[in-house]
């Protein structure tokens, strides 16, 4: 009996003991568990605050982004999407870039410095659309752009554009006459004024623009007549901090243009641009960009990445 009653106090403390273990083991694992769950909700994507309420200009970025983050979600947890909390100048972005605090990703064209010290995901996320420039003009001048039958014709009419901006560079080697400005607002406030004669503007773009500004400038239209394509590709850019981030942008896209979702997603926002800007009835000019490589060029046609202005619009979105 002394016996029985020995072994059962060891039999209770060992249960105890083990109680005690089991608990603490437990609670690493939920912990650990915890852990790895803020991890992966931890995906957090910092843009660029827009310029003003009227700068629509990324909405079709951000809602892009989110539907890699929705496509990649039970692979990589969570993501979100925030905004710098003051707008910053190109030449700002690409050093807070670099250090993936204030801001993380910017959707930008290629350029060697871009290239060199960030994370590049290359894959066009706008077909190469930006590309395809129509003019926005002062109603007096419609009648002088329909005489237009000549790259030497455009190139009579100065053209404005952001100081900074990856066509400057295209358009001035072509030999076009480029007047720059710091601010996006403020080139309509130049076009009104004169202080150039057309403000070139990606198709995607022009419409919304001139519909946004009509009430400040009444007089402003697209011309209907000229399309300048310059080969041109958009990137999502992503904070050297961050490769984690870029890996999951890049297996977001490509699992999105797989399954369809991105061509639905993409047709959907541009169809009406396309139909709207008649682009297969314009006289296209066509001139190059020394900041795109012709290798890089053909390697992103090879992969069916991008559009060609001579396109049937129809067809493409009927499908």
């Amino acid at each position: 009996m002394e016996n029985d009653c020995v072994m059962t106090k060891k039999s209770v403390e060992v249960s105890r003991v083990t109680r005690q273990f089991l608990s603490k083991s437990c609670l690493v694992v939920l912990l650990i568990c915890l852990s790895g769950l803020s991890v992966q909700a931890n995906d957090k994507v910092i843009f660029n605050k827009p310029v003003s309420a009227n700068d629509a200009r990324y909405q079709y970025t951000y809602d892009l982004m989110q539907l890699v983050l929705d496509a990649t979600k039970q692979e990589f947890g969570e993501g979100r999407i925030t905004f710098s909390e003051n707008t910053m100048t190109r030449g700002r972005i690409f050093n807070e870039l670099k250090k993936g605090k204030l801001i993380n990703v910017m959707a930008e064209a290629p350029k060697k410095h871009w290239d060199k010290s960030l994370l590049a995901v290359p894959i066009p996320i706008r077909k190469g659309i930006q590309g395809f420039r129509v003019f926005i003009i002062k109603d007096k001048y419609q009648q002088a752009f329909k005489k237009i039958n000549s790259f030497a014709d455009l190139a009579k009419y100065s053209t404005g554009s952001g100081r900074l901006w990856s066509t400057v560079t295209a358009m001035e080697a072509a030999g076009l006459n480029v007047v720059t400005g710091a601010h996006y607002d403020g080139l309509f406030g130049m076009l009104a004024k004169e202080r150039f004669i057309s403000f070139g503007r990606g198709i995607n773009e022009a419409y919304k623009e001139v519909a946004i500004y009509k009430a400040r400038y009444g007089d402003l239209m697209v011309d209907a007549h000229v399309l300048l394509h310059i080969p041109l590709v958009t990137f999502f850019y992503v904070s050297p901090k961050l490769p984690k981030l870029a890996n999951r942008i890049e297996k977001g896209l490509e699992k999105i243009i797989a399954d369809g979702s991105f061509d639905r997603f993409f047709y959907q926002r541009h169809c009406r641009y396309f139909k709207e800007s008649s682009i297969d009835k314009r006289k296209v000019f066509t001139i190059e960009n020394p900041l795109i490589s012709e290798e890089l060029w053909q390697e992103l046609s090879d992969k069916n990445y991008l559009l060609a202005p001579e396109m049937n619009v129809e067809q493409q979105c009927l499908q």
